[in-house]
Parts: structure tokens; sequence; C-alpha cells
């Protein structure tokens, strides 16, 4: 028997198996459907909750947060196609596109650069490590292991602790954070943690001053005593 005949008879068995025995699997109108755009969520005991009508309420669906991450209902999210990653417990991405922690730290959800102590960091899919090498950026420009912007006509710009690059180029807003946790006030500022003692000062990047007392001060003069477990975002480096 020729190939080709032996390959029409293979292809007409399986359409009629086809025919008799449908597949299994069916997409419902109601899974089709693309997730809710919502404003922010919380993960908390093992929940997703969105704010609605000024409370929160558990999802049932998948949803859309800052147009940027789809979060299932058992916490897992992903941003674009990226790799799945879990939310912890108390964590809370918002409409900024931040990944919000307990402890006081934010941090954007997309992959990005931010320099530490002077030396830059990749973040991957949450994961951070040491930029062992040159990163080009899509305008020609590279930034270095060491914190250097360099620019296509050969001028260097040093960057600042704190600072957010993504891979398109476009720097983020920063946020610092200020809490009382314990009783004691804890500063995450220009990518690093500081607890502060009792009568230190601090200036913030917004022209704030962070009293170890327990209070801020902001630029027009106004005070703001710190409340226990309450995070404070105070705008970061410029």
């Amino acid at each position: 028997m020729k190939a080709t005949s032996i390959r029409r008879r293979l292809a007409l068995c399986g359409l009629a198996f086809s025919l008799s025995f449908p597949c299994a699997v069916t997409v419902r109108g109601e899974d089709a459907r693309p997730p809710e755009a919502v404003t922010s969520v919380l993960f908390k005991q093992g929940k997703v909750y969105v704010p609605k009508d000024g409370s929160p309420v558990e999802i049932t669906n998948d949803v859309l947060v800052a147009k940027l991450a789809v979060v299932r209902t058992n916490g897992v999210f992903t941003v674009g196609k990226g790799k799945e990653r879990l939310l912890k417990e108390g964590e809370s991405i918002g409409p900024d596109g931040n990944l919000n922690s307990p402890d006081g730290t934010v941090a954007p959800i997309v992959d990005h650069l931010f320099v530490k102590n002077g030396r830059v960091v990749s973040v991957r899919d949450g994961v951070a490590t040491p930029l062992v090498g040159e990163v080009a950026l899509p305008d020609g420009s590279k930034v270095t292991p060491g914190g250097d912007l360099r620019a296509v006509d050969g001028k260097i710009r040093r960057l600042l602790d704190g600072q957010l690059i993504k891979l398109d180029g476009t720097f983020l807003p920063v946020t610092d954070t200020v809490s009382l946790q314990g009783g004691k006030v804890i500063l995450y500022k220009d990518g690093g943690r500081i607890e502060m003692r009792r009568g230190q000062f601090m200036a913030m990047n917004d022209n704030s001053r962070v009293s170890g007392d327990g209070y801020i001060i902001k630029a027009d003069g106004t005070r703001v005593n710190l409340k226990e477990g309450e995070i404070l975002k105070l705008e970061g480096a410029r």
C-alpha cells in the first residue's frame, strides 16, 4: 500500500475518532473571560482580598492588578510572561505596581535594577542577584555593576543608592518607608534598613525628618506621630 494512501486512511480514522469521542477539554464561557481589573490585592491567611466599597472582599476568580499582574485565588501571581510567584502573608500589590511587605519594604513587581551600597542588583521575577556584567538599555546606554550609567555620548552619571530602573531604561519612583515596630522606629531608605535610636534624627529625601522617638517632622513643619504597626510612605531617591 502506498504511503499517501496510509496517511489518508489514518487521517480519516482520526476524524472518525474525534467525531465519536468528543474532546473532554472544553472552554467554559466563565473561564474565557479576562481577569477582572482591581486597584490592589492583599494576601491574608491563605486568601486574596480586594477592596470593594471600603471593605476587603475575597476573590473567587483571577484578577488583574495595576494592569501588570494576574493574581489567582491561591495567591500565585505572574507579571506578563514571567515566572509564577507566591504572595506571602500580609503582602499586598498596590495600584502603583509595588509589592508592599509587612516589614515596610516596598519593591516593584516588574523586572528592574536597583542600587544598594553603591552596587547594582538585578531583580528578575522577584529574585535579586548582584549584577556581574554591564546591562545595555534600549537607548544604547549601559548600567555597570559599580553603579554608573554610561550614556551613548560617553557621559557618565553616578546612580544613587535606592534608585530603580526598569529594563526599558525608565526610572521608577522610589518609596522610602517609616514604621513603628515593637516601639522602635524602622526606616527603609535608599535600599537599606535602618533601626533608629532614641534621640536620633534622619533627614529623608522629601526633606522631612524622622525622629527615633516616634514621629516625623514634614517639610512644611507639621508633626506626625507614628502608630504601632503603621507604615508611612515617603518619596525616595530622585
